[in-house]
Parts: C-alpha cells; structure tokens; sequence
C-alpha cells in the first residue's frame, strides 16, 4: 500500500518550517530534508524513500533545496532562553525556600511560597520557551515564554534595588546582576515575535494581571511591613530588694539580702534577648556634719548633699538576667532571684539594684544558636580571630549570624553578625554593648553597625531600686 501514498510538502513559513501533508492528512513540519525523510518513513513511506525525487511527493513553494531555516542562531536563543528561565527558577526557589519553612511572621511564609510559586511558573516558561522555538505545539507557549522573561526582569530589578542600598558585593550578587542582564535580552528577544497575536483580548487579559500583582503586593507590604511596625512591644521589666535575713552562726556575722528582677513581654511580639546585666552597687560617702553650703555642684551628679560627700559605688553583684540568643514569648515572664551576702560592717550606706537589657524583635530576624555560647578574651583561639578590639580589655563575646526575617535582604547584603561584648576590668564587668556587623576581608567583624531601625533593637532599663543599709540591718532576723 505505500506506492499508493501521496505526500505534499507546503511552502515554508516565516520561520522556515515547511508542513508534510500525507493522503491530505497534516503529519508535522519539517526544518530540513533530513526532518523530512524521518516524518515520511513514520508515516508509511519505504526507508529508502528519497523525497527530493520521488514522484509520489509533491513540492509546492520551492523544491528540496527551499529550506531557510538557520538552525545555528534559532538554536542558540533557544538555549539562551531556556538556560536563563531554568536560572530564574533556581533563583526563586533559592530565595523562597527558607522563608516558607523558616519566616517568623505569616506574611514572610506567605512571601516564601510566593517565590516557590514564580519558580515553578519560570520552569513552565522555560518549556514553553523551547516549544516556541523549536515546532509551537503549544498556541500560547511564546506569551508564556514572554511572562517568564517578564517576571525574571521583575524580581531582578527588584533584588539590584535592595542591593544598592548597601552596595555591598559577594558571590550571590554576581547571579541576579547576569540574570537581570539576561532578563532585558529575553524580554526584548521574545517580543519581536510578538507572541500576544492570537490571544483573545489581549489588553484584558494583561490588564487583570497586573491589577492582581498590584492588589498581591499591596497585602504582603501590609501584612509584611507595616503591622510588624505598628505590632507595639513593651515589657513590665522591675527590680526588688527581698527582707535580709542573718547567718546563723555566730561566728559567721553575714548579712543575706535576696534581690527579684522580674521581667514580663506585655505586648504582641516576641523578642530576642541580646544581652543583659543585673547589678547591686555598694553607695558610701564620707560625713560632713560642719557644713553650711552644698560644696558638690560641679561633681557632675545629680544628686548632691549638706552634710554627705559626693558617693563612691563599688561593684558587689554581677550577673546575667537570662543567657544571650534566648527570647521570650508574649506573655511569658522570667523571675530572677538571688541572694547577696554581705558582711554587716560593710561600709556603705545604701545599697542600689537595677537591670538593663538589649532586645530585638523576633518578626525582624532570628541569630544562630551558636551565638548561645560565651567566649572570653582569655581564650584568644575563640575570639581575636573574629573580632579586634585592641582597648577592651578582657571582654566576653556572643558572636552569631543574623538572619533576616525576609530571605531578600538575606540575598542582597553580606551576611550580618551579631556581637554581644560584655566589657571585663580588674574581673568587674562595667558595661555590655551590641554590634550588628558583616565581616571585613579577614573574616573579623567590620564595626560597621546595622541601623538599629532596621532591626528594631531596644535598650531597656529598669528603674533603680535603693535601700538604706541601716534599714536592712534594722529588718535582720
């Protein structure tokens, strides 16, 4: 039955693919006559079937030498195209994955998946690309194409805005800069075959995505931005002295002061204890029942006495409210309880308490759990080799990366570090200070401080809690 076949090989296309029609039937398109013979012998024709002379196949539009296709360049732009979506897809899956498992904030989930979602749709793009450019199957496959390259250009132009308000550069920075660049190429290269004819009101169809886009990005800056802004933080944070109580042994004359510092999340948002200190100060000064005039005023204090010289304030407790790297839940409240020892001739006349703290909002980013573990200076393997600080001192450290709520900016900044310094002199830690810093070139912190606005960091003090000495040896029992 084959020497009863007809085969009719159309003109070639704008493209230069000529169609096959066998016995009147459409067998598929052919680039070349090598394409040609493959789709005649599938059809029924005898392997040794030459179409150029066969008379059983009729040319129409030019004879078997008619094939304009250049294979080399549309082969080309196709790889470019479908290696830039396959790139874009990574990219995406790459920025959402760890916020749709990892983001503290249900915005920032949502945010995640959005990106999961734009991959998947890069990755449709990128066949559909390879549709277009090879035999259109698809009707649609080159508008595909077209919203995937738009879409690259999009999130690109995006994440080169986040990057330039730091500037900074690293190895991811090179992959969105060369998909950016490849995004203007596609988008212009896909338009010139003006994929959007044969779509069916056109200017409808991309009008109600981008009204959707708009009414999307609208809600996540919302949910995202301003509700963690406006989310209010606050803390019942206070500080007690408890009644002293005597050693029972005589010959032990030990006074034992219990102190309580309480600390309570009374607003909506959980936050990251940085550092912490809690604090009782020996006060003493010298008597001056002679005087007649305040001689104190240019001491620089603000309080000042008739008959007590200026105070003198020894350290007689130190410690930490709570480990740094742990955070507290709204709602949650943390009691610290401790008991001072004292002899009853110590030589002060008041004793003062007090606690201070830095926090951050968990909604703004989370540290790793390594910055969990104090190091101190005279453990030099553990800390000069990431930070230099030559007039400190001895210093205890708690270093760990920061993670940002949102992968964007994890993806368009130098990893960030925080630093918690608690400063040591003569074994008396005087004060404590947090850093948020990436590292300089020789992997120690840079000391160039992340706004504090960005991550919301707060320095919370409790009022000062003062007792007479007197009183407390009055209340011994």
């Amino acid at each position: 039955m084959n020497h009863q076949k007809r085969a009719v090989i159309d003109p070639p296309d704008s493209r230069g693919l000529r169609e096959v029609r066998v016995d009147g039937v459409t067998v598929g398109r052919a680039w070349s006559l090598r394409e040609l013979r493959r789709l005649l012998n599938q059809s029924g024709f005898p392997k040794t079937t030459e179409p150029a002379v066969n008379p059983a196949v009729v040319w129409h539009g030019g004879g078997p030498d008619n094939w304009p296709d250049r294979p080399l360049p549309r082969r080309a732009t196709l790889v470019l195209l479908v290696a830039g979506l396959l790139g874009s897809t990574v990219l995406l899956v790459d920025i959402g994955l760890p916020d749709i498992f990892e983001a503290l904030t249900f915005a920032g989930r949502v945010m995640g998946g959005m990106f999961i979602v734009g991959g998947f749709l890069q990755a449709v793009a990128a066949a559909a690309a390879f549709d277009h450019w090879s035999k259109r199957v698809f009707k649609y496959s080159g508008a595909v194409a077209l919203a995937g390259a738009i879409l690259a250009l999009v999130v690109c132009s995006l994440l080169l805005t986040l990057w330039l308000q730091e500037r900074e550069y690293f190895p991811y920075f090179l992959s969105y800069l060369l998909l950016w660049v490849w995004s203007l190429w596609a988008t212009w290269r896909v338009c010139r075959e003006k994929p959007w004819r044969g779509i069916p009101h056109p200017r409808t169809f991309a009008l109600g995505v981008i009204a959707s886009g708009l009414l999307g990005a609208m809600n996540l800056a919302y949910s995202g931005l301003y509700q963690p802004s406006t989310a209010l933080e606050r803390s019942n944070y206070q500080v007690a002295f408890g009644t002293p109580y005597a050693d029972p042994k005589a010959d032990k004359p030990i006074m034992h002061v219990p102190v309580t510092v309480t600390l309570e999340n009374t607003g909506t948002v959980p936050y990251w204890v940085l550092a912490s200190a809690v604090t009782v100060e020996g006060s003493s000064s010298k008597s001056r029942p002679n005087q007649k005039l305040i001689q104190d005023w240019r001491t620089g204090l603000d309080d000042n006495q008739l008959y007590a010289g200026s105070p003198t304030f020894n350290l007689v407790y130190w410690g930490l409210l709570m480990t740094p790297g742990h955070w507290v839940h709204p709602g949650n409240r943390i009691v610290l309880q401790r008991v001072i020892q004292l002899p009853r001739n110590a030589p002060f006349d008041s004793l003062e308490l007090s606690s201070h703290l830095i926090a951050m909002r968990k909604d703004r980013g989370s540290v790793d759990y390594e910055f969990d573990t104090t190091h101190w200076s005279w453990e030099p393997d553990k800390v000069t080799r990431r930070v230099h600080c030559v007039d400190c001192g001895d210093i205890g450290i708690n270093l760990g990366r920061l993670r940002y709520n949102s992968n964007l900016l994890n993806v368009t900044r130098k990893p960030r570090y925080v630093l918690s310094i608690h400063y040591v002199n003569n074994d008396v830690a005087d004060d404590f200070g947090v850093f948020v810093s990436p590292t300089n070139k020789a992997g120690k912190i840079s000391w160039n401080d992340e706004p504090e606005g960005r991550l919301d960091l707060t320095d919370w003090g409790t009022s000062v809690a003062t007792v007479s000495f007197a009183q407390l040896l009055k209340q011994l029992r």
